[in-house]
């Protein structure tokens, strides 16, 4: 099962998902609410016959190739506690937004990202190689095994949020880093970067946003509340640098395996939703499946009206550059434009007194902003600092004196 978790998107994978986030989230914590309808005799039956969850859900993409970058885009609005909604679940690890009663990240509403070993057993890991302001992380295990992070990012119903997951390969390790935008307000965040040995592939060519009530187990943290998320704009950036629409996409409810989900086994719904141009699933309470299930489980879905044939993208840009010479070094530092697309690498130039460039430090290191350059006594005058973001994007040079 764990080679099955890192290497394919398959039906069952929530069941996985569920217990690796049990391991991590679990609270006695209940949320309030009604019962949804119904009675307290139902409920105390089915909780001692089973976990009494909202059926796990899948919305399967597939692409023409393997990707350096996924993205994809959700809106929440309707939620409840131990509610994960899984966003790009790419070849090896995941990542998403997630309600959880877990009350030490000072919000129940949390980022997450997770990269499973390659090889727990033959002690090949994962590992973090950098994680952003207020990003936590820590190994987890159970049914696989690897390294998560989780940032108190506070998400709100009803916002439209963009996720990418950039790919990188250098010096024999494949680094992921995962960022998100919040669309009301433009603004991009840089969660965290892991990474795992190089291997032959980057993302892999498929995706699978989930919905996951991962703990149905007590009466009042079970599947009689409901929640829904939209998901739209799901891509791939192909390692020739083209963007990828998905070729298909499709949708599955797991099963009542073990009696897991309980009298919420039907309470399950998925489709695409014109006015919003994009797909939606949604799970527990009084939800129930359209017509176009009959009596299965699993929907294919329509291509999205609207997606166009690329993302409408900005271009990074760098201000705010610095630079000082000190003891036969310039130091430069410079900022980059928070709702504009983030840094994936940078290239620091030092110019002579005629223009030409003396000095080139190039460094693929999306956090990076300083360079630290030892330079020959009298040739230095000016720095220029020049970003590519995680879309290939390049900025506008930025060049200033060196004081």
């Amino acid at each position: 099962m764990k080679t099955l978790l890192k290497t394919q998107l398959l039906p069952g994978l929530s069941i996985y998902v569920l217990l690796f986030f049990t391991g991590c989230t679990k609270s006695a914590i209940s949320p309030a609410g009604s019962a949804y309808g119904k009675s307290s005799d139902q409920l105390l039956a089915v909780s001692a016959a089973g976990e009494n969850a909202a059926p796990s859900q899948h919305l399967y993409f597939s692409f023409p190739s393997d990707a350096i970058l996924k993205m994809q885009k959700i809106k929440i609005t309707k939620t409840a506690d131990k509610e994960y909604f899984s966003v790009n679940n790419f070849s090896g690890g995941y990542n998403g937004l997630q309600q959880t009663p877990d009350k030490s990240f000072g919000t129940p509403n949390i980022l997450i990202a997770s990269l499973w070993d390659p090889n727990t057993a033959g002690k090949i890991y994962s590992r973090v190689a950098y994680t952003g302001s207020g990003t936590v992380s820590s190994r987890f295990g159970g049914e696989g095994d690897g390294y998560k992070t989780i940032n108190p990012y506070k998400w709100v119903k009803d916002t439209w949020y963009n996720i990418a997951i950039r790919a990188w390969k250098l010096n024999g390790e494949l680094f992921i880093g995962t960022f998100i935008q919040n669309l009301s307000t433009g603004n991009w965040f840089h969660t965290s970067t892991l990474a795992i040995p190089e291997r032959t592939t980057f993302l892999g060519s498929g995706n699978d946003a989930f919905l996951e009530n991962w703990d149905g187990t007590n009466a009042a943290d079970d599947g009689r509340f409901e929640r829904k998320a939209f998901f739209k704009d799901c891509w791939n950036l192909n390692t020739s640098n083209q963007w990828q629409k998905h070729s298909s996409r499709s949708f599955s409810a797991n099963a009542n395996d073990a009696g897991r989900n309980g009298i919420y086994d039907r309470s399950f719904n998925a489709g695409y939703d014109a006015t919003e141009d994009a797909y939606f699933m949604e799970h527990g309470g009084n939800v129930k499946p359209a017509a176009a299930f009959g009596t299965g489980r699993t929907l294919t879905l329509p291509i999205q009206t609207n997606q166009g044939d690329a993302p409408v993208l900005t271009v990074g840009a760098a201000y705010g550059v610095t630079a000082k010479l000190s003891g036969g070094k310039v130091t430069v530092e410079w900022k980059v434009t928070a709702n504009l697309s983030p840094q994936f690498s940078s290239k620091v130039e030092i110019l002579n007194a005629s223009g030409a460039v003396v000095q080139t430090v190039n460094e693929l290191l999306p956090e990076k902003r300083k360079a630290i350059i030892s330079v020959a006594s009298g040739e230095t005058l000016r720095a220029r600092v020049t970003i590519t973001d995680i879309f290939n994007g390049v900025s506008a040079p930025v060049t200033v004196n060196i004081l």
